[in-house]
């Protein structure tokens, strides 16, 4: 089973469809949580720094991550099976695949 965890920065919601502007990339990392959260191969969680801060101090390597810089720029932070795989930005579609082995060919980006 391939694990993906993605730590976001403080959100007021996790769809982007909140506040004064649509963001697209929260609208299509939502669409894939909600293809990939019944999948038995692939366990994917979010964790929102405001919601979830916990989160953040437990993972060392998340929190490592984060005090090298002093913004938050590094996040969003992508981990699969424990191992960051991207820094500063969500990955796409294409990652997503490469990361879980699982097509989602219906979601766009």
């Amino acid at each position: 089973m391939r694990k993906v965890q993605v730590y976001e920065p403080a959100l007021c919601c996790s769809t982007g469809v909140c506040g004064p502007s649509v963001d697209q990339n929260l609208i299509t990392i939502t669409l894939i949580y909600n293809k990939l959260k019944d999948n038995p191969d692939v366990e994917f969680e979010r964790y929102n720094l405001k919601s979830n801060p916990r989160s953040f101090i437990e993972n060392s390597k998340v929190l490592k991550a984060i005090h090298e810089k002093e913004d938050d720029d590094q996040l969003p932070i992508t981990l699969v099976d424990g191992e960051i795989v991207k820094m500063g930005e969500y990955p796409t579609v294409k990652e997503f695949e490469k990361y879980t082995g699982v097509s989602l060919a219906k979601v766009s980006q």
